[in-house]
């Protein structure tokens, strides 16, 4: 309640508007109206704040019927600003004030003001929030006590006082609260430490590509292709060992790091380092504190802990792909969360190898909320095979702490926060969880870790035989006792650190169940097999974006790639950029044998994750039929062509619909024409996929010196075929495509008939008739420019209704048919005569038909299509 009762003013006067100064009658407050001139003083504050109403008594004075005391109300306005109401007077002595307390929501406040007031009048001030103090000279009348005389000192006191009061109780309303200056050095520097790591985990990989690219175009040119060319040559590195440095893991900066939290490594079983182990870190958190400060650090005395063992924590691969920013955390003994990188670790001999895997990976810091103890384990199972593979001992971490220092924003499963950043992880390969603790001078808001404890506590070693193809069974067994270990280990720890006792751990169960399992997990895997089947929605819209932006990508790189590229490659010549243009020309002439050799292959362009949108939007799905013999080479032929070729690119030239786990030990080359080899940046983008010119010299080699477990894919209608594609046509163009066949012979590989049900109702075709001038076109620049210019159209970008060049979305189902001891398996004849090839020729074509008939009628098909043979 307000000490001082009076009218709520109606008029305001505007922010920073000086009114006319107050007469001298006014000033001293004789007579008559008596009036103080205050009406037009403010004052301007920051944004945020909440502070509620005030009213300032200001003056009293002698009036002709008593005294009057006039009044200053100062009131929250709607722009976050004080605003000034204008005085009144009331002819009532006020009551006595009593001091006034955080909780009133009006306050009393008289402004300060020096004893020696204008005109020898004296004030009385209020100095803080808890106390009231009398001016000790002239005794006042007991009434004015706690009234402030006006007069220009006054209000200049009052202004400065405001300055110092008002804000500070403004920031408190407002819950910010600030660091104290007297913090002690050592503190200091802890969160220095902590700020350059989080800094280093968020920014530092971005603007150390921004560095890389921005220094190409200045004159320091030369150290970023100097770094280019060591790039290259140090390519493989992180997946080899990496490149620790004692030195930077040993440095003080680690020790600030550790007790800003403060982070403790417990250990509870000693591991022997004869032997190697894979360490299952739990849970993620949001930025993996207490993994990073324990095993890449020296900080918390691992060496000491657990001597002649050396600890690698696996990171997520694309990190690794920033320049600069590779080297930094390469020297902390980070390596890729790939499988190679981790068995080349563990299958050292003589052990003392210990691969730190955060299980839960990026989807579980999306759980990674206060006072949840959910770890992402009951269907991740590729850890407990990598053990047993290289027979390296299994060990549980469970990191109390390591959910507290960080807030996160609301995002449970269902709603579209979580669905957008479940879409960008599947996307990109990392979660964006949106996450806020404190700031660097304040602890309110930041992205600075909270001074929260981290206790990682290092389970009981399981041992794990070797056992290189282990059954399914056997990965459940394992996969359940180590869940029971890792429970056992957060309930005899969890009372240590502050968990309530009647605390479990959940084991969360992604893709398979939207949900949790509570318990001590000796039950999960039989839970898992008694929930019901999950009901799964429609693709979300934003899914789906995904899915057209990522076939579109693909469509407009090989319509207009190769071409765009060679302009710009023309104009860099005419521009200071011209250096770039001469270094890649040259690069270009060095490498233009490259395609005729084999290629350069890149399983991670192969992996990249749009190739899987690629796959969805259609769907392409590649069926196995038989294995294939690692031991033989292969020539696959592929039909029909298509526009586009879409089932043969995403099944041979992309690992998405896992054509490598399928038929282990075969790497298809999928054949293209030979003009896009010439073209620049289009070359190299076709040859990272494992693509490769459609000419002899091309498929000799692969098929000659490259070993075996080749498979060449030969779309055998070639840009002929492609003419007389169109929905529900059954055409393939192959009765006088012996060529290959020919070829099989001599090279002694085996043909593999396959085909793709569905090619042809990705797009719509103008087909023109034999003899028309149309097709004599397209025929002539067929022979001139190597492929046939169709007239097509698919759908648009926003609309399937519209004409387009986005494909429709029309299922393709690739199915190949090979069967061990069958006449298509030839045998090696240098000069095969006409006749042979033939016979040959006949049995493809008689197959390829067998396996049309075989299959059509389960894709689509009416019992009474037939395949056209051309």
């Amino acid at each position: 309640m307000a000490l001082f009762s009076a009218p709520p003013s109606t008029s305001r006067l505007d922010l920073d508007r000086s009114r006319t100064p107050p007469t001298e009658t006014e000033r001293r407050g004789g007579g008559g109206g008596g009036g103080l001139g205050i009406h037009g003083w403010s004052h301007r504050f920051g944004r945020g704040h909440g502070l509620k109403s005030f009213w300032y008594c200001v003056s009293v004075s002698k009036g002709v019927s008593g005294p009057r005391y006039s009044f200053l109300g100062l009131q929250l306005g709607s722009g976050r600003t004080f605003q000034c109401l204008k005085s009144w007077r009331v002819t009532e002595e006020p009551p006595q004030p009593v001091p006034p307390t955080r909780s009133s929501e009006t306050l009393l406040r008289g402004g300060c003001a020096s004893a020696a007031a204008a005109r020898g009048r004296r004030a009385c001030l209020w100095c803080g929030g808890c106390s009231w103090t009398r001016c000790t000279a002239s005794q006042p009348p007991p009434s004015a006590a706690y009234l402030v005389k006006t007069s220009g000192t006054a209000m200049s006191a009052l202004s400065s006082w405001l300055h110092r009061r008002d804000m500070q109780h403004a920031l408190r309303e407002m819950k910010i609260e600030f660091a104290p200056r007297n913090v002690p050095l050592n503190r200091r520097l802890q969160t220095a430490a902590v700020l350059q790591w989080v800094y280093s985990f968020l920014g530092l990989a971005p603007t150390c590509i921004v560095l890389f690219l921005y220094l190409l175009f200045t004159r320091f040119w030369l150290v970023s292709v100097l770094y280019a060319v060591w790039w290259v040559y140090d390519y493989d590195t992180p997946s080899k060992g990496g490149r620790r440095n004692p030195y930077l893991c040993g440095i003080r900066m680690w020790d600030y790091m550790r007790d800003y939290f403060p982070i403790k490594l417990v250990k509870t079983a000693d591991l022997d380092p004869r032997h190697n182990y894979v360490l299952g870190f739990h849970p993620h958190g949001v930025l993996v504190a207490g993994a990073f400060s324990n095993f890449c650090t020296y900080a918390t005395g691992f060496r000491q802990l657990f001597p002649g063992l050396n600890s690698y924590l696996l990171m997520l691969p694309l990190w690794f792909r920033a320049p600069f920013f590779r080297d930094y955390i390469m020297c902390a003994g980070l390596i890729p969360s790939d499988k190679p990188s981790a068995s080349y670790l563990l299958q050292r001999k003589g052990g003392g190898n210990a691969v730190v895997i955060a299980v839960g990976g990026a989807p579980e810091a999306l759980d990674a909320h206060p006072g949840t103890y959910n770890v992402l384990l009951a269907d991740k199972k590729g850890f407990i095979k990598l053990a047993m593979e290289h027979g390296a001992h299994l060990v549980p971490i469970f990191s109390f702490g390591e959910n507290e220092v960080f807030d996160q924003v609301g995002n449970q499963r269902g709603t579209w926060l979580r669905a957008i950043q479940e879409t960008l992880q599947g996307f990109m390969g990392i979660s964006l969880p949106l996450f806020h603790a404190r700031g660097i001078f304040q602890y309110s808001f930041g992205l600075m870790p909270y001074r929260k404890p981290i206790n990682t506590v290092v389970g009981r070693p399981i041992k794990v035989e070797k056992n290189e193809k282990p059954t399914l069974e056997q990965l459940d067994t394992l996969h359940q006792h180590y869940m029971e270990e890792l429970s056992n280990l957060f309930d005899e720890h969890k009372t240590n650190y502050g968990v309530d006792k009647d605390t479990y751990l959940n084991f969360t169960i992604l893709a398979a169940y939207s949900g949790v399992l509570k318990g001590t997990g000796s039950s999960v895997l039989s839970a898992l097999q008694d929930l019901p089947s999950p009901f799964w929605p429609c693709k979300s819209k934003m899914e789906k974006h995904l899915q057209c932006i990522s076939v579109l990508q693909w469509v407009i790189s090989f319509m207009a790639l190769g071409i765009a590229a060679t302009a710009l490659l023309i104009y860099m010549f005419c521009t200071d950029c011209w250096l770039i243009a001469a270094m890649y020309t040259a690069w270009l002439i060095l490498d233009w044998n490259t395609p005729k050799q084999g290629g350069r292959r890149s399983s991670w362009v192969r992996n990249w994750t749009v190739w899987t949108y690629f796959r969805d939007y259609f769907p392409v799905r590649l069926i196995k039929t038989h294995n294939l013999l690692p031991s033989r080479n292969y020539i696959f032929g592929y039909h029909p062509h298509g526009i586009f070729c879409f089932g043969a690119f995403c099944n041979f030239g992309t690992e998405a619909t896992g054509f490598s786990k399928k038929f282990p030990g075969i790497k298809p080359s999928l054949a293209t024409l030979a003009g896009n080899f010439r073209l620049p940046v289009l070359r190299d983008y076709l040859m990272s996929g494992g693509i490769c010119p459609v000419n002899r010299n091309s498929i000799d080699y692969l098929l000659t010196c490259n070993g075996t477990g080749n498979a060449v894919v030969i779309v055998i209608g070639g840009a002929a075929e492609s003419l007389n594609c169109a929905p529900g046509m059954n055409s393939v163009t192959l009765k006088n495509r012996k060529g290959f066949v020919r070829l099989a012979l001599q090279k002694g590989s085996d043909l593999v008939p396959v085909y793709s049900f569905g090619e042809n109702d990705a797009y719509k075709q103008v087909i023109f008739e034999e003899g028309s001038w149309c097709r004599l076109m397209q025929r002539r620049l067929q022979k001139i420019i190597g492929f046939a210019p169709c007239v097509f159209h698919g759908c648009g970008l926003f609309s399937g209704d519209t004409w387009g060049i986005v494909p429709y979305c029309k299922p393709i189902y690739t199915v190949g048919e090979f069967e061990s001891g069958s006449p298509l398996q030839c045998q090696k004849v240098e000069e095969p005569t006409p006749d042979v090839v033939d016979q040959y020729h006949a049995m493809y074509v008689k197959s390829l038909q067998c396996l049309f008939d075989k299959y059509k009628t389960r894709f689509g098909l009416k019992e009474s299509d037939l395949l056209q043979i051309q």
